[in-house]
């Protein structure tokens, strides 16, 4: 059996402890046998110059995986073989944004646009044909969906599955910057990043039955928190402009 090495990457940028609750999760994880787990916690600091550190140290090691994993997010104790089980170079889990009405950290396309309902009314779908798997807070479905991998335009890397071998062909194209925010302001980096990951030949792939959640307090989000916005009357913190929401409103009706 080939040994693997994991590096499991928490990226920070603030000098906040890790939550309780996500300690938990990383001590209780499941590993499979042929896994070398190896902790990496980000050094908090600019996040496009930590993260790119991270990732030149990655590279000038002989891990063969980076599973990144934001110190805001809960994931299911058995997410990672879950995730090595596609043998996809780039994965990710199904991760909901903490804010009302909770929505899943996927995009359709890239650059953004026209995608916005579609992703909302795909992942609804999903869990409707799950009924019994709509829960809160993380988890995994089992047995394995058919349905359950989709690609993705880009989503976020707060539960992410990368091959060395995704940042090794980034590499001349990004200029070291595999984490490039879109400007001073920061944000964007997520997108960039699997923007180009894309374009050096590796499509990202979301696992809908395997659900992160980011955490307000200690409580993650998760399927049954996303479910409950259609008795959402208003919409915040989406960043979406108001034709938008109005359009996406119209395509899957509020209750």
């Amino acid at each position: 059996m080939t040994m693997e090495k994991v590096v499991l990457w928490v990226p920070t940028a603030t000098k906040r402890p890790e939550s309780w609750t996500c300690v938990d999760a990383y001590m209780r994880m499941s590993i499979p046998d042929n896994v070398q787990m190896i902790w990496k916690r980000g050094t908090p600091g600019n996040v496009q110059v930590v993260w790119n550190e991270v990732v030149k140290e990655f590279l000038a090691s002989d891990a063969d995986w980076l599973w990144s994993v934001h110190d805001d997010v809960l994931f299911h104790t058995d997410t990672l073989p879950r995730l090595m089980s596609w043998g996809k170079p780039l994965v990710s889990a199904l991760v909901f944004h903490r804010q009302s009405p909770v929505l899943p950290h996927i995009w359709k396309e890239i650059p953004e646009g026209g995608g916005y309902s579609q992703r909302i009314q795909d992942t609804k779908n999903f869990f409707l044909r799950y009924p019994n798997h709509i829960k809160f807070g993380p988890h995994i479905i089992e047995p394995r969906p058919e349905d359950a991998l989709e690609e993705t335009g880009f989503t976020s890397t707060s539960c992410t599955l990368i091959h060395r071998k995704v940042l090794e062909a980034m590499r001349e194209e990004v200029k070291e910057l595999w984490f490039k925010m879109d400007s001073e302001y920061g944000g964007g980096e997520d997108r960039n990043f699997f923007e180009h990951a894309r374009i050096a030949g590796y499509p990202n792939f979301v696992d809908r039955s395997c659900v992160a959640g980011h955490i307000i307090g200690d409580v993650p989000t998760g399927a049954a928190d996303f479910l409950m916005w259609e008795s959402v009357s208003t919409f915040k913190g989406t960043g979406e402009e108001e034709e938008t929401v109005a359009r996406m409103r119209a395509e899957i009706p509020i209750k």
